[in-house]
């Protein structure tokens, strides 16, 4: 049941793309819970996106009606305990999901080009659905997080499995890993800084547009083709130094040079309705050098080599060193985002990835390895790989984890299911004549 809630709204860039080609989505109402309302609509998209991750669903469009109105019975709640999520957290989550599908794509402008809308305009788009997901999320937390399996259990369950079903693992290796930035020079920073004053220079004496300026010169991808806009974005949207910026400029300012973890910025506003702002922008980001890049591999070298003489563990490196939050907060474990899990099979790992940790052995660590980020700047990482299985069939010894958290996942399943029966009866609840038939609906009807 918690592998749901993770799933709600997870393919956003799917949900586009489906809508996309099929304009017509028939506005029917399936079901309501409280004053949330399941169209048919949702029920058809959700089913399109598990065809495409190929995800099985035995029980249809029943299955996925089951799970949307355990969503919206999690958001009813959620607001009758005055459970909150945030502006600042809906936008990170957004950030992280629009990375991981920028990745796959290979680059802001592909993925801009693929569903023909801006990332602004997606985030818009978006960031309502989101916010349910995460108060849907949090709500589940507070019903199941304390609910734990002890080895007594996770034994019995395992041993409950009939032989003849028990799983089997194809070869699979969990991977931690070190991200070292290059050190950008002061140097290279002033040139970054008086590059992008001249530019505002041109703009203010009416030589060029913003609008030319950023198509040619602005390093941000994503607004660069729209002329450096941003289109209009709540308070909270940007990081502070570009907000607080922002919000001094009167309509059509321009403002002078500020710095933000991205790089250097000139900003015009552009229009400002309440707490909600429409800017441009031109980023330029100081020039990271050979000698720089050098200097980065050196260092992930030498924390390489504080670990293997023994004076540094991984996991102490990764919190010591490590410049990325993300893997910082695992202790560097990389995840895998199509099972939710930390164990990858060698064809699930980036390219780049691969070659690093291909013949290594369990515990080895790699060489300093070039990777291009998100914003096509060059970083290094030391890859550790943490475990390595040969193919097998599941068994106590070798996949106590894995059994473990499945057992947990049965156990806060039947925790969700009794909390639905006790709920139910307390909250409006009206489905579709079309669905009561299903099975899975039972438990919606019985109130």
């Amino acid at each position: 049941m918690s592998s749901f809630i993770k799933s709600v709204g997870l393919m956003l860039c799917c949900s586009s793309m489906l809508q996309a080609q099929d304009n017509v989505l028939i506005d029917k109402v399936a079901g309501v819970v409280g004053d949330k309302i399941v169209l048919k609509s949702d029920i058809d998209i959700q089913t399109q996106q598990a065809k495409l991750q190929g995800i099985p669903l035995e029980g249809g469009e029943c299955q996925v009606l089951d799970q949307l109105l355990l969503e919206k019975l999690l958001i009813n709640q959620a607001s009758i305990d005055s459970i909150q999520v945030s502006e600042e957290e809906v936008e990170i989550e957004l950030d992280n999901r629009l990375r991981y599908y920028i990745g796959m794509l290979g680059s802001e402008e592909q993925f801009e080009a693929y569903y023909k809308k801006s990332i602004p305009e997606i985030k818009e788009e978006f960031r309502s659905e989101i916010k349910d997901m995460m108060l849907a999320q949090r709500m589940q937390s507070d019903i199941v997080g304390d609910v734990k399996v002890t080895p007594a259990e996770v034994k019995t369950f395992f041993n409950e499995i009939p032989k003849d079903s028990l799983p089997y693992f194809n070869a699979e290796v969990q991977i931690a890993e070190i991200v070292i930035n290059p050190m950008v020079t002061e140097k290279a920073k002033t040139d970054a800084r008086s590059k992008l004053q001249q530019l505002r220079q041109r703009i203010v004496e009416g030589s060029n547009t913003m609008d030319e300026l950023a198509k040619t010169y602005s390093e941000d991808p994503g607004s660069a083709p729209n002329g450096g806009r941003l289109g209009l974005q709540d308070r909270g949207t940007f990081v502070k130094e570009f907000e607080a910026a922002a919000f001094k400029l009167n309509k059509g300012e321009i403002s002078s040079v500020i710095e933000t973890e991205y790089g250097f910025h000139i900003l015009k506003l552009l229009e400002r309705r309440g707490n909600k702002i429409d800017v441009q922008h031109i980023l330029v980001k100081p020039e990271v050098s050979f000698n720089d890049l050098e200097l980065a591999k050196g260092k992930a070298d030498s924390i390489r080599n504080l670990i293997l003489n023994d004076s540094l563990s991984f996991k102490d490196a990764v919190q010591e060193f490590s410049e990325d939050e993300n893997s910082q907060t695992l202790n560097g474990m990389l995840v895998n985002q199509g099972n939710g899990t930390s164990y990858f099979e060698l064809d699930q790992l980036e390219p780049d990835v691969f070659f690093a940790v291909e013949g290594l052995k369990e515990g080895e660590i790699s060489n300093p390895t070039v990777l291009k980020a998100l914003d096509g700047s060059k970083i290094y990482k030391l890859f550790h790989v943490m475990s390595r299985s040969e193919p097998h069939q599941a068994n106590l010894e070798d996949d106590y984890e894995r059994i473990k958290n499945i057992a947990q996942q049965k156990k806060q399943a039947e925790s969700i299911s009794t909390w639905i029966s006790d709920k139910s009866t307390k909250t409006f609840i009206k489905l579709s004549d079309e669905y009561k038939e299903c099975e899975s609906m039972l438990k919606w009807l019985n109130q």
